[in-house]
């Protein structure tokens, strides 16, 4: 594996670690807001919560990073808009797919797993259908996970770009005071 194929791959995982512990948060205060008691009696508590769901979307954005061309998909979404790196114009459209991809995995894995374990504690004799109740969760938490991923991408990705050495030219980063007239 080359030297920017092998930077790519370590970019890659940075932010999906990041963008999956930050969603793994969201949605756990996503799935618990608006609950009364009886519905928070069915939820682990929320240490307990946010510590499996934090893992869980770290496992799955691993997954997910490594599956899915995420990248290369923004790059050529990116590339087909006109935009280069590294603009801000490149930068908010390369993000699309990164935020949309992870944002439809990770939500709707941790909505399933969430809505299994809170659906085997109801004890009621006339329990909602699971698949109603499943994906009218993850509908909900849908929009908000949405916009928060592609928030923390468009701000977290140039950091992670530059902290691998991707942004500089090519043959590494560029030199402290290059660029710069005095």
């Amino acid at each position: 594996m080359d030297d920017m194929k092998r930077k790519e791959r370590t970019m890659n995982l940075i932010m999906a670690v990041i963008m999956s512990v930050l969603l793994g948060v969201i949605s756990v205060f996503l799935a618990r807001a608006g609950k009364d008691d009886v519905q928070l009696q069915a939820m682990p508590p929320l240490p307990i919560m946010l510590l499996t769901s934090v893992i869980e979307s770290v496992i799955a954005g691993i997954i997910v990073a490594l599956v899915v061309p995420l990248g290369k998909w923004g790059r050529m979404l990116a590339a087909k808009a006109g935009a280069n790196p590294p603009g801000l114009k490149f930068t908010l459209i390369n993000c699309i797919p990164l935020a949309v991809g992870n944002t439809l995995i990770i939500s709707l894995a941790l909505s399933l797993i969430s809505m299994l374990q809170a659906y085997g504690k109801i004890d009621m004799p006339n329990k909602p259908p699971f698949l109603a109740m499943w994906l009218g969760q993850w509908i909900i938490m849908l929009p908000v996970t949405l916009v928060a991923a592609y928030v923390i991408a468009v701000v977290i990705s140039p950091v992670i770009v530059r902290a691998v050495g991707l942004g500089g030219p090519q043959g590494g980063p560029p030199k402290a005071g290059a660029g710069s007239k005095s």
